[in-house]
This record gives structure tokens, sequence and C-alpha cells, in this order.
């Protein structure tokens, strides 16, 4: 019996030693993480990816196959609906290789990914304010990029939400009798550009509107 305990010991232990030789996978080509990083991306197992990516740049930081990993996670993250991870990825390509021919492509990207997290942040000021000043400077610098109708297009709907967003906090404070926070929010409002578009409010349901401002 106690020789049988013993073998079933030394085969756990065995296995145990073999699960973390395989698990401490390193010292490989950017090949081999590349196409982890691909497989991985394929079946959504994103966590996996972002780890692969890890090793590939940790190992291969000047690998040519490190920004088209950048960019190939930074999509299958706004696929997936991660939209900070994605943003981190454009981002980091951005510092490391973004160039004159380059540049717009990523920053649309960039802004693509604020743009699906919308309604995750319709009540963020600054969230909000800061991705109008990203927009205005897109339009500003690259008037002639071909992605220019698309950022104006979210430019528009990232400025009514603000509009609507800056009326709802004048409500709040239209409810506590303060004048001046009225008048203040209720002149940021872009008057003129809900004019011409004519926006609808924002669908509420009434289960969410009972708690809402």
């Amino acid at each position: 019996m106690r020789v049988l305990w013993f073998s079933l010991a030394c085969a756990v232990l065995w296995l145990g030693c073999a699960k973390k030789g395989k698990d401490a996978i390193y010292n490989r080509p950017a090949i081999f993480w590349y196409q982890g990083i691909l497989r991985e991306i394929l079946f959504m197992n994103l966590e996996t990816a972002d780890n692969y990516y890890s090793s590939l740049q940790s190992e291969h930081i000047n690998s040519p196959l490190v920004p088209v990993a950048m960019i190939a996670l930074g999509q299958a993250h706004l696929k997936k609906k991660e939209f900070v991870l994605a943003e981190y990825y454009f981002d980091e390509y951005i510092k490391r290789f973004g160039n004159e021919n380059n540049i717009d492509y990523l920053k649309y990207l960039k802004l693509q990914a604020r743009y699906y997290s919308f309604k995750n942040h319709s009540k963020d000021q600054e969230f909000m304010s800061n991705t109008i000043g990203m927009l205005n400077d897109f339009v500003d610098k690259y008037p002639d990029s071909r992605f220019i109708n698309q950022v104006e297009y979210m430019q528009v709907k990232f400025i009514l939400g603000q509009n609507e967003l800056n009326r709802a906090i004048a409500n709040v404070y239209r409810k506590r009798h303060q004048k001046e926070g009225v008048k203040h929010y209720l002149e940021r409002v872009d008057e003129i550009l809900e004019k011409e578009t004519h926006p609808k409010k924002s669908y509420m349901p009434w289960y969410v509107a009972i708690f809402n401002w």
C-alpha cells in the first residue's frame, strides 16, 4: 500500500511539473507569438492574446510583427466592446509607430473606440469634452483625410450628446432653484447645430427615467 501511495504521489508531482513547464513558454521566435495572437483572436480569447503580445514585444521589441499585432488586438478589443483596451493599443501604436502616412488612420481608430463607448459615458462631462476636443483637432489637422466624413459625423453626434447632457444638468439646477447654474449650462448648448439637425431626445425607458435626472 505504501508503495502504491508513493507511486501516486510521484505521478502527481511529475504531472504538476510537466504542466508548469508547459505553461511557462518563453524564448520563442516572433512568429510563434504572432501566430498565437491571431489564433486566440480568432476564438476571441483576448486575455491570452494580450499575454502573447506581452511576450512578443518583450522578447522581440523591434520585430515588424509588433505593430501589426497592436492593430489586430486593438480592433479585436473594439469588436468585443472592450473600448478602454482598444484605445490603449491604438494609443501605443501612435506613440511608437505613428508617422505622417498613417497618423490620421490611427487617430480615426482611437476616435472609433471613443464613439462606440459613447453610451457608457453619456453622463461623463470630462469624457464628452475631451472627445469633442479630439474630434475638433482631427478635423482641423486632417481636413483631406479619407476618414473626414466619418469623423465629422462623430463630431456632430458628440456635440448633440453634450447638448443633451448640458440641458439635463441645467434641469437639475432648475429643480434646486439655482438660476445661475441653469443659465451657465444652457449657454453651453449649441443652438445652431440643433436647429440644423433637429435631433430627437434620447430614448429612456420609464423604469430608468424615474431614477434619472
